[in-house]
């Protein structure tokens, strides 16, 4: 039964400074108020209950929070939608304890900026209660067998709730995959056809210097012509407006060619191409100044193309998510008060980890 996943996921101080690394009891987890006693008041049979590890914007990472890791590892594989592609998603058991406190740190920025109530955790246990038809006894019996505690599961889905409140608001608009993007993946990574011929869909903008009084306003009309194709002006209509080739009135639309059909020029730059890449301004003032894109590539695999297309875009979809998110935890880290244990810091200025 899968009822430990989410119902649906689309393809996401000072005091605590200076205490860095230092065993506490269970009444300081209770209250950074409580008094710390001095080693000659210590008894020669007190023993450390936990460790310190790190501190996010004053939240803790224990040492036994990494413990507490390694026992639901297999329960936040199931549950932990942005765990995929982590560092200790890959190393599994074998991940350091470093990699899991740095795991953990990321964790806690997301709670912090993405909080989730103990109500939302109930009306989402409930959720997948229902869609699993069992109750909460079942429910509890089912991860005691599994070796887990009914307590790990409930933070577990209020931490990946928060996460796919990040992946709702701040990265899926951001984290686009094309049908070009997938078409040169496969070319890449798929393709078993690499010695086979293959035919490219091109258009080309010819500068002639011909046209113009010196070679060197031929190469400038190029270069601007790039410029407003990277600025967001279609290849076609600058093709139209600039081209000198014959091709010209058609957007500079040359169809589809193989290799042998091409210029030694436009061949080489075509082979560094991906699909919709658009070449920078080459060729001289005896060939002309050339703006190449490649628009597709053909090969005799179009079938498989199709049977792999939506295994591809959900690899790139995940790939991409996490990039986002990385992105997203840097800004959050710079912003963010973290302090490791071990390491030195500098109290109150934010994002003082390495």
């Amino acid at each position: 039964m899968h009822f430990f996943r989410f119902r649906h996921f689309s393809a996401a101080a000072a005091s605590l400074g200076l205490l860095g690394g230092l065993g506490f009891s269970s009444s300081f987890a209770a209250t950074e108020k409580a008094p710390v006693p001095s080693p000659q008041a210590a008894s020669p049979s007190s023993a450390v209950i936990d460790r310190l590890e790190a501190s996010v914007n004053g939240a803790l990472v224990l040492q036994s929070d990494i413990a507490q890791f390694r026992k639901t590892l297999r329960l936040r594989q199931q549950l932990d939608p942005l765990f995929t592609g982590t560092v200790v998603a890959n190393e599994g058991a074998s991940a350091s304890n470093d990699a899991i406190v740095q795991f953990l740190i990321d964790e806690k920025i997301i709670s912090q900026q993405f909080p989730v109530t103990e109500a939302d955790v109930e009306q989402e246990i409930n959720s997948i209660q229902s869609n699993n038809h069992i109750d909460r006894n079942s429910l509890k019996a089912a991860l005691h067998d599994q070796g887990f505690r009914f307590e790990d599961y409930f933070e577990l889905i209020r931490s990946s709730a928060s996460k796919r409140n990040l992946i709702d608001r701040d990265v899926r608009s951001k984290a686009t995959v094309t049908d070009e993007d997938v078409k040169n993946y496969f070319l890449n990574h798929y393709s078993q056809d690499a010695g086979g011929e293959r035919s490219y869909s091109i258009q080309i903008i010819l500068v002639s210097p011909k046209s113009y009084k010196t070679v060197g306003a031929a190469h400038d009309v190029a270069t601007k012509a790039l410029a407003e194709i990277k600025s967001g002006d279609s290849f076609d209509e600058v093709a139209k407006r600039v081209s000198d080739d014959a091709s010209a009135n058609s957007g500079g639309d040359l169809g589809s060619m193989t290799e042998d059909q091409m210029s030694p020029l436009v061949r080489q730059e075509v082979k560094r191409l991906s699909v919709g890449q658009v070449s920078p301004v080459i060729g001289n003032g005896k060939s002309g100044f050339m703006i190449v894109k490649l628009v597709d590539v053909k090969t005799g695999e179009s079938a498989r193309l199709i049977k792999l297309k939506d295994e591809i875009r959900q690899q790139l979809i995940a790939t991409e998510y996490q990039h986002q998110i990385q992105l997203w935890l840097q800004r959050q880290r710079q912003a963010s008060f973290i302090h490791i244990a071990g390491q030195p810091n500098i109290l109150g200025i934010p994002g003082s980890s390495p």
